[in-house]
């Protein structure tokens, strides 16, 4: 992808000014982290065809092979620092509306951070802060072959090539994504209670049977989130609001 084919009809006012795009980076995270402490504006944002050291949550491995999105923007948020938890709901939010514009496919999420698609991984979204600035970090599986990821991904992940059986524009993609990530996250300012009732909207998890942990697991029926992004969850014992930890669907079992 050329930077130009992508601010060809680009319509947001700081995300992706300036776009740097590179053919394969370690982690566009990184990169973006490097670009903040150089001062770099807000909405810089570096876009790789490949990354080869690309990360999730927790510094777990993210396979990231050509085809697909991998981008990060440095952001340097207004509100309050107890508010920031939400930048992942706001790109959460952006990023399923501009991947359903451009596949017509359902995207749905899953609390904290991952995107869903026909009930399976496609994306996934991760934010780092430090010193008054946010990396918000997006890797998108688009036009990958199945094949191309991982063994122990590909049994719960899926790519967009996989689902519509024929590649997107990555250009239109990625400006879909700038633009609709920009009008949530700004709305965060504005009405943070409108970009969780859009996150609500898609909720993978909601009325599901979950745990929490593989150790002292928490267990029972994901209801919703609350105003601060805690996952709330029904237990024997009341509900409970859970703001860190993996969350899995637990499978109905026959008696």
């Amino acid at each position: 992808m050329q930077a130009n084919a992508i601010h060809d009809g680009l319509r947001t006012q700081r995300l992706g000014r300036p776009l740097l795009v590179y053919e394969s980076v370690g982690s566009t995270n990184d990169v973006a982290r490097e670009m903040a402490k150089a001062d770099a504006p807000e909405g810089t944002a570096a876009l790789a065809g490949e990354q080869t050291g690309g990360r999730g949550r927790k510094g777990s491995a993210w396979a990231s092979p050509s085809g697909g999105l991998w981008l990060s923007i440095v952001l340097r948020p207004t509100i309050p620092l107890e508010a920031w938890p939400l930048i992942g709901f706001a790109a959460g939010a952006g990023v399923a509306a501009a991947l359903e514009s451009v596949s017509g496919r359902t995207i749905q999420l899953k609390w904290p951070n991952d995107v869903i698609l026909e009930s399976r991984k496609v994306g996934g979204i991760l934010v780092e802060s430090a010193a008054g600035v946010a990396i918000l970090g997006i890797g998108i599986n688009v036009n990958v072959e199945l094949d191309a990821l991982p063994e122990d991904v590909r049994r719960g992940a899926t790519t967009v090539l996989a689902s519509l059986g024929r590649t997107v524009d990555l250009s239109v993609l990625t400006r879909a994504v700038l633009e609709q990530v920009e009008h949530f996250y700004d709305l965060l300012s504005q009405d943070s209670k409108a970009v969780l009732r859009a996150w609500r909207r898609r909720s993978f998890l909601s009325g599901r049977s979950v745990q929490v942990g593989s150790t002292h697991m928490l267990e029972g029926i994901a209801e919703d989130v609350d105003d601060s992004g805690a996952l709330l969850i029904r237990t024997a014992s009341g509900v409970q609001p859970v703001t860190v930890g993996e969350v899995s669907v637990r499978e109905t079992r026959p008696r």
